[in-house]
């Protein structure tokens, strides 16, 4: 039998000292604050967005286009659309949109120390990226979002050189709608719902991706080019400066330090921030897509926000390359000429970043593999 044991001497006064000195303070005032209430805003709107949409991690809902613009090809009143919240990280959210057997489209929603950005990744049929793929936005405050960013919801807008305020707008009511869509100087031009309310079937896996949880196979130059990459990982290197283009505006030839850093490194992704001097602003991105390795540049400023002048652009592979070489190549020619990237390794003596032109050496770095360097602070915004 279990038995409540008496309370000691004394506790009976203290209680009642206790009761008194709480009496006294609610008659001054201390006690005045409102209890926290269900409907305040969260300190940190951004992850709060995020984990709304996160907590439908791995459903999938239909939904249909309210609005669209009649020059627009891709998208009429009244077409189906699927959404599906397919990956969700704690700072990153991936939403593939499925129009009929049209698989080309993800939305992707990442977290930075400055609010959140949303990107657009387009892809073609084979999974490599089209031409016009991961163009985005930051988080926008008043005056040039309509309201200030909340927990559901963000405006991803800008302001462009005629003045115009252009961007995304994305809203979930949780346990009932996800709107999503474009605006111009306010005007809905993209407007699309989906019904949060029932979920469907996910429609399978979008263009460049793999089954989930899976690795997608490179070709044996690609994973070996991979692998030659990855086993420098954790480790930092010194170069410098080979080749710059004439007129250059970015390099000029005084940088005194420029260091590359192997720094994360997965199955499917490897980062490699360039630091030249005090400026934290870049990392090399290599993806694996179904197709082959996506060259990606993550440009930052220095609050860590991306650089809304210029950031995640690149190009993929379109051959089998070798294991110390790998070109990635953009789609569409460049005033008639084909320009791309070029990376070459040759594991622990030469790192070789560049860009080029018609096949041949545009801007070119190189790095000695032979000597690890202090690894440096971590880049902008990471």
């Amino acid at each position: 039998m279990l038995t409540r044991e008496a309370p000691v001497p004394g506790f009976w006064n203290r209680l009642a000292t206790t009761l008194l000195v709480v009496l006294v303070l609610a008659a001054c005032g201390e006690t005045d604050a409102p209890p926290p209430s269900d409907t305040e805003e969260p300190e940190d709107v951004s992850a709060a967005f995020l984990a709304n949409l996160a907590s439908l991690c791995g459903q999938a809902f239909e939904g249909e286009v309210l609005d669209a613009p009649d020059t627009d090809d891709a998208f009429n009143p009244g077409d189906h659309m699927i959404m599906h919240i397919r990956e969700c990280a704690p700072d990153e959210v991936r939403v593939p949109v499925w129009m009929g057997e049209d698989a080309s489209r993800t939305f992707v929603f990442t977290r930075h120390p400055q609010g959140l950005d949303v990107r657009h990744d387009h892809r073609h049929p084979d999974g490599r990226p089209e031409p016009n793929t991961l163009y985005g936005a930051a988080t926008a405050e008043p005056p040039v979002a309509e309201e200030p960013p909340s927990a559901t919801r963000q405006e991803f807008k800008r302001v462009n050189e005629e003045g115009v305020r252009t961007g995304w707008i994305a809203e979930i009511i949780p346990g009932e709608k996800f709107l999503y869509g474009t605006q111009r100087n306010g005007e809905w031009r993209h407007h699309f719902e989906f019904d949060l309310t029932q979920p469907v079937d996910p429609p399978g896996d979008p263009w460049g991706y793999p089954p989930l949880g899976t690795v997608p196979e490179l070709a044996e130059a690609q994973e070996q080019f991979w692998d030659n990459l990855a086993q420098h990982c954790g480790q930092a290197f010194a170069g410098e400066l080979v080749r710059i283009p004439e007129g250059s505006q970015t390099f000029t030839g005084d940088e005194e330090e420029l260091i590359v850093h192997f720094r994360e490194c997965s199955d499917t992704r490897l980062e490699l921030p360039f630091h030249v001097d005090e400026d934290r602003s870049r990392t090399w991105v290599f993806i694996r897509t179904t197709a082959g390795i996506d060259l990606r540049h993550d440009h930052r400023i220095e609050n860590g926000a991306p650089d809304p002048e210029s950031t995640w652009y690149g190009a993929h592979t379109w051959s089998d390359g070798t294991p110390e070489r790998q070109e990635f190549l953009r789609e569409e020619l460049r005033d008639g000429v084909e320009t791309g990237w070029r990376v070459e390794i040759v594991p622990g003596e030469r790192y070789t970043y560049g860009t080029i032109r018609d096949g041949e050496w545009n801007f070119r770095a190189d790095f000695d593999l032979t000597t690890p360097v202090d690894t440096p602070p971590a880049p902008w915004g990471h």
